[in-house]
Parts: C-alpha cells; sequence; structure tokens
C-alpha cells in the first residue's frame, strides 16, 4: 500500500508533470523543408562558378583589385560550408541525442564563418554600390554574433550561447531571402530597379530574420536550457 500511495506520488510530483516532453525527431517537420531549401540555395549560388572560367563567370574579376575574384571563390565556399552545417546545429533532436555531432558541425560552422566573413569584408569593398552597406553591416553583425556565441558556449553559458547562435544562423540564412525574393518576382513577372532591389535585399532579409528570432527567444524564455 506504502509502495502504490509513493508511486502515485511520483506521477503526480509537480517536478515530474512540469518536465517537458521530448519531441521525437519526425515530429518536428520544419527541419526538412529548410535543409531543402538551404540545398537548393547553396546550390545555385555556387553551381555557376564551378568549372567556369573567371572571364566567364557570373561575377568578373575586378580590374583594380587581383585578388578579389580568389577571394570571392574563398566566400562563397566557406559560405556554402556555413550554410550546410547550419541546419543539423538548429536541429533540437541531434544536439539531444548527439551531442558531439553538434559540437564538431558546430566547430566546422565557426571556422567556415571566420573564413567566408574575413573575405567579405574584403570583397564587399569592390562590390556593386547598391546594397554594400547593408552588405557590410550583415558581415559585421554574422562576425560579431558566432564570436560572441563561441565565446559564451566556451564559459559553459549556454542560455547566452543559444542566444547569440540564433543570431548568426538568422543572418546566414537571410541570404535565401534575396535570392527567393528574386525568384517569386520573376515568376510573377514583377520588375523591380535593380538598385533598389540590391538596397532591399541586404537590408530585409537579415533584419527581418533577427527579429523573428528575437519573438521566438522572447516566446520560449522559460523553456530550460541544456548544455
Amino acid at each position: 500500500m506504502t509502495s502504490t500511495l509513493e508511486d502515485e506520488a511520483e506521477r503526480t510530483s509537480p517536478e515530474r508533470a512540469e518536465a517537458p516532453a521530448r519531441t521525437p525527431f519526425w515530429r518536428r517537420p520544419w527541419i526538412v523543408p529548410l535543409a531543402v531549401a538551404v540545398v537548393f540555395y547553396t546550390y545555385t549560388a555556387a553551381e555557376p562558378f564551378v568549372g567556369v572560367p573567371e572571364a566567364q563567370a557570373p561575377l568578373q574579376p575586378h580590374p583594380g583589385f587581383g585578388l578579389y575574384y580568389p577571394l570571392l571563390m574563398v566566400h562563397i565556399g566557406a559560405g556554402t560550408v556555413a550554410m550546410l552545417t547550419m541546419v543539423p546545429q538548429v536541429w533540437p533532436w541531434l544536439h539531444r541525442h548527439h551531442p558531439k555531432v553538434h559540437r564538431v558541425t558546430g566547430q566546422v560552422y565557426l571556422l567556415a564563418v571566420l573564413v567566408a566573413g574575413s573575405a567579405a569584408l574584403v570583397v564587399v569593398w569592390w562590390a556593386p554600390q547598391p546594397g554594400k552597406v547593408g552588405a557590410l553591416c550583415l558581415t559585421v553583425f554574422w562576425l560579431a554574433t558566432t564570436a560572441a556565441g563561441y565565446w559564451t558556449g566556451r564559459r559553459e553559458d549556454y542560455e547566452k550561447h543559444r542566444r547569440y547562435m540564433l543570431y548568426s544562423f538568422a543572418i546566414a540564412a537571410s541570404n535565401m531571402g534575396g535570392a527567393y525574393g528574386l525568384m517569386v518576382l520573376e515568376l510573377l513577372g514583377i520588375s523591380v530597379d535593380p538598385a533598389y532591389f540590391g538596397e532591399a535585399a541586404r537590408w530585409i532579409p537579415w533584419v527581418g530574420d533577427l527579429m523573428l528570432v528575437q519573438w521566438w527567444l522572447h516566446r520560449t524564455a522559460r523553456r530550460p536550457v541544456r548544455g
């Protein structure tokens, strides 16, 4: 009888009742469309430069800066790695059940961001004028939030680590906003002045993504953060 009462008390205790239920990976359907969107974007962004001579590339070498095109290729290559490793980083199921994979892909992501961001800081000065300031701000914020995420992770401050890394992922994912936005406009037959589109594409996606992440962090502020 005593054992039965103890079992009942354990089942109805506040600690047990408030324990969050673990969600199976197959019940997080957003990870699949995110992965598809990222893979499709990285393929369409990088494929035109693969195996193509510089003279036939979508972005031509800059006559006033010989390292422009090589650094552009470094930026595209490292940026592709960062985009692909971003997906497993934001997958809670993988983080919970395979923490080592989470750490390794996180280290690869950090290195890719460092390389891609450093190259972008140089390349952006020779980029077309529309959107140049937005691209520079995006790059600085990307490097800063990623560095803050790395530092807080090393200090085992996982709440801040999660916050800064979500900021970093939001900025990385914003690259898809301009590309998919242009595809939608072309499908709808809507023509937009390239200068206006260039400015909008370099500001709206990453600022909007950061606002969405901030809303999400506020909404989930009471959830426990696991290291």
